[in-house]
């Protein structure tokens, strides 16, 4: 009995020592298992399509142009490219805008404001709009992008748009020929996307396109996918005009009704455009209580004429 006592104690400790090295060692218990522990094999068919497309490395709530010629402009937000035209040309690009139908509403009205980004206008402009609710468009200069380009950003982090208003501003430099414009547009894009990772496609001439455009320099923004946006409010404020002047202006030619669907009004946050920030809760004010809505300028916006 003695014997067999100790021949079955022999056994219990023997594979008690077996399932404790069993339980402790992860490659024993994959030599006695028929589990693959494999992970599954990624399939082409399960990646996002974003995945294929280049994105902007600073996202704002906007849409964006890119390699994916399906995409369809979203109404009422800016549009930026995250490619400049020479980034385009050379992966084999379209460089025409996709087709978007103009959004004309009942009142429609797009605040715009040129030649800046200004450390001193252009701050006071954003807080009022974020106070007011509303987004507006800034058409910027390159090389006041290069001195504010902190300005910049927070213009396209709060949901504006932005649009190219040439490099310099200097008509006898501008608009020398076709080329010399559009050779000033392409430098301030480079400076934008610089600045916040994606340029813009819409565009405003200094001065507006009347007077200094010819049928070539129309012909060669469409080639190269630009956007060229006047106005068809003039708030005065490029003259002298006090902040009550600047509103009276704006409330004269509203008294045109055609404008109502698509009113474009052109204002300045440049340096020494301090009546506009003035006025310009007056401003709004006046669309509000007359129920227009706010847009920014993009691919849907209606030409101004």
């Amino acid at each position: 009995m003695k014997k067999k006592s100790r021949f079955f104690q022999m056994i219990c400790s023997l594979s008690a020592v077996c399932l404790t090295l069993l339980v402790s060692s992860p490659l024993a218990l994959l030599a006695f298992s028929n589990i693959n522990t494999a992970p599954p094999a990624v399939q082409p068919e399960s990646l996002s399509k974003a995945a294929m497309y280049t994105e902007p490395s600073l996202v704002a709530d906007a849409y964006y142009m890119n390699e994916n010629t399906d995409s369809q402009p979203i109404l009422a937000k800016p549009a930026y490219d995250v490619f400049t035209v020479e980034e385009r040309q050379a992966k084999g690009l379209a460089l025409e805008v996709p087709k978007a139908s103009p959004y004309y509403g009942a009142k429609v009205v797009y605040l715009t404001f040129d030649d800046g980004p200004d450390p001193d206008n252009t701050p006071v402009v954003l807080n009022i709009l974020k106070d007011s609710g509303i987004k507006a468009t800034f058409f910027v200069v390159g090389n006041q992008v290069e001195k504010y380009p902190d300005i910049l950003r927070r213009i396209y982090q709060e949901g504006h748009a932005i649009g190219n208003h040439s490099y310099n501003h200097v008509y006898r430099e501008l608009y020398q020929s076709p080329n010399s414009y559009v050779l000033q547009l392409r430098h301030t894009d480079q400076v934008i996307k610089q600045t916040i990772g994606v340029r813009p496609r819409i565009s405003r001439a200094p001065g507006g396109s009347a007077g200094s455009f010819t049928k070539e320099y129309w012909e060669m923004l469409r080639k190269l996918g630009y956007i060229e946006m006047g106005w068809n409010i003039s708030s005065g404020d490029a003259s002298s005009a006090n902040a009550k002047r600047i509103m009276g202006n704006i409330a004269a030619q509203m008294e045109n009704k055609n404008l109502w669907s698509h009113a474009v009004v052109l204002m300045h946050d440049g340096r020494g455009h301090s009546e506009t920030v003035k006025a310009l809760p007056e401003i709004i004010k006046y669309y509000k209580d007359r129920q227009f809505e706010f847009g920014v300028i993009n691919l849907e916006t209606p030409s101004p004429w």
